[in-house]
């Protein structure tokens, strides 16, 4: 399999914003949210902003979270991650405050604010629990079940976890998680033999991962993740080089200052120290200055 392959699976961030975000496809999001955050969907509307295939070169690094609205009320943010690069519990937090406050209009007051929900589907784990699924509330520190502040919840989702805890999909969001992770094929057949929406799904994914338009620019997003690496990397032995460089200019100038120094005390023409320092006399005098201070 090559690398193209086994990066073109759902839960690339592009191949899966596309796969759940497309016009009919409405189903398959309701069942996996409705698996994942409890409660009975009955109304579900995608936000425009995530629409991929308005997407430019420009975007092919930055966010591609797949923002949803579910029964008028509730806004759910689904966010995947490959790898982790950041502390994604404060990312989530601040990614959340920030889409919150926005969703705020003039003249509307608190309690208009919409309840957030923000999902963050991960392939690697970042917390100590065993469970793979973890749900969070913010609750009191002391009476662990009255939760203090209400209308936001974190849902995390360790795909490693996962992987290495079911090894045989039995639940809906087994069936999704199998299909999204698309790591044990014989799984993934399985979810597909049990739920129609997920074979549903796999024709969808087929269709998508045929598609021209989105391998290229999966391939573009790709290309300048790694760019964007190769940059990282290249800056820190720049600046590892440059460092160096300012370190031997340091040392050099401190060699001129103990020459200067060593010249001043046997009493040698201030000129001729200038000349041989490349030290200024204005300096040449505040460091005699000095000099006789100390003595």
């Amino acid at each position: 399999m090559g690398q193209e392959e086994k990066s073109n699976k759902p839960k690339n961030d592009v191949i899966f914003k596309n796969l759940f975000s497309k016009v009919g496809n409405e189903d398959l999001l309701k069942e996996f949210l409705e698996e994942i955050v409890g409660i009975k969907i009955k109304k579900i509307e995608i936000q425009k902003e995530v629409e991929l295939n308005k997407s430019h070169t420009k975007e092919k690094v930055g966010r591609l979270d797949l923002r949803v609205k579910i029964n008028e009320n509730i806004i759910v943010i689904i966010e995947m991650q490959l790898e982790d690069k950041c502390k994604m519990n404060k990312r989530a937090m601040y990614y959340a405050g920030k889409i919150m406050g926005n969703s705020l209009e003039v003249g509307q007051t608190y309690n208009q604010i919409k309840d957030m929900y923000v999902i963050s589907i991960l392939n690697y784990n970042m917390l100590e629990t065993e469970e793979y699924n973890t749900d969070t509330v913010i609750v009191d520190s002391k009476y662990r079940k009255y939760i203090v502040i209400d209308g936001i919840k974190f849902y995390f989702i360790e795909l490693p976890k996962f992987r290495e805890q079911v090894k045989v999909p039995k639940t809906k969001l087994e069936e999704w998680l199998t299909f999204i992770d698309y790591e044990n094929m014989e799984m993934v057949n399985m979810a597909i033999a049990q739920n129609k929406l997920v074979e549903k799904a796999q024709k969808e994914y087929e269709y998508l991962t045929g598609d021209e338009a989105t391998k290229r620019w999966q391939f573009l997003r790709e290309k300048a993740i790694l760019d964007e690496r190769a940059a990282y990397i290249n800056g820190k032995t720049k600046g590892k080089e440059e460092g160096k460089i300012v370190g031997r200019k340091e040392g050099k100038k401190i060699a001129k200052i103990e020459t200067a120094k060593a010249m001043l005390k046997d009493k040698v023409n201030i000129e001729i120290i200038e000349k041989y320092t490349d030290i200024s006399q204005k300096e040449l005098r505040k460091l005699l200055k000095s000099e006789e201070l100390v003595r």
